[in-house]
């Protein structure tokens, strides 16, 4: 008789202190990825990422929408990107970074974690910039409000101070991280998928910044500007790459520690004997 796959003895889910162990056992897996196999997964990370933007645009350019539907509505869709990269399986550099842990708790060197972050980072921006080419060529935002929402996105993101933006970032990967944690715990799609939305949701609506988003609609804002794409009432004077830099430098900078901070705290409750 064939066994079924079902296992009612078997928990929902992963304990926290089962996923703790899990997380520091991915940052060895992690890091020992060939190139040739990381590239894409990473790639394909930063084309989710901007696809999952690229939905929550439409709903943050309805004007008439109630502002709190409006914001939920707009994270609840960015979620397709992450659900994409933990159910599809992709490299994503804010989940990423809590592979430090692995290398307090000495599973993996240092350098290791160096090169796997600028190396993801670098695969996310290509596929995320290679969207933001795709849609500026699709001509999308040239019809409907879509362009002042793409414009009114970046505006917003490049318009704070960098402490501020420092600050969203760590925010923002707080929640990014915490729904990759509860979507390791899942054992099915649904888990995962749900185990990510309201975390994701949450960043997105509150206007946090994760600096893989940021790699899709800021380059797009600055792809329209240079096509000459006006909106009345928006000062793109603003939109300048030194902006941009200030965004990216400070979000991703906030991402980092966000997650880092993320996996040692576990790490502290459910792994102190690993250290003794």
């Amino acid at each position: 008789m064939a066994s079924n796959s079902f296992d009612s003895h078997r928990p929902d889910a992963l304990t926290p202190a089962e996923v703790t162990e899990k997380v520091l056992s991915l940052s060895v897996t992690k890091t020992s990825i060939p190139l040739a196999k990381q590239w894409p997964l990473t790639f394909l990370a930063g084309v989710y990422i901007a696809l999952g933007g690229l939905f929550c645009t439409l709903f943050s350019s309805d004007a008439a929408l109630p502002y709190a539907i409006q914001k939920f509505m707009g994270g609840a869709v960015f979620s397709l990107g992450l659900s994409l990269v933990v159910v599809a399986g992709a490299e994503l550099y804010t989940g990423n970074t809590m592979i430090a842990a692995g290398a307090v708790d000495g599973r993996i060197r240092w350098q290791a974690v160096l090169k796997n972050w600028v190396l993801v980072w670098l695969g996310n921006a290509a596929g995320a910039v290679t969207v933001a080419l795709l849609v500026y060529g699709s001509h999308i935002a040239e019809t409907g409000p879509l362009a002042r929402g793409m414009y009114g996105i970046a505006i917003a993101k490049v318009s704070a101070d960098w402490s501020v933006i420092f600050v969203k970032g760590i925010l923002c990967n707080l929640l990014v991280c915490l729904g990759v944690w509860v979507a390791y715990a899942g054992r099915t799609v649904i888990d995962r998928v749900a185990g990510v939305m309201l975390p994701v949701a949450a960043f997105v609506a509150l206007g946090f910044e994760h600096c893989i988003a940021n790699l899709y609609f800021l380059p797009l804002a600055m792809m329209l500007k240079a096509g000459g794409l006006t909106v009345e009432g928006l000062d793109l004077g603003l939109l300048t790459w030194a902006a941009v830099a200030k965004n990216l430098t400070a979000a991703t900078l906030g991402n980092t520690l966000a997650g880092v901070a993320l996996a040692l705290l576990y790490r502290a409750a459910y792994m102190r004997k690993s250290a003794d």
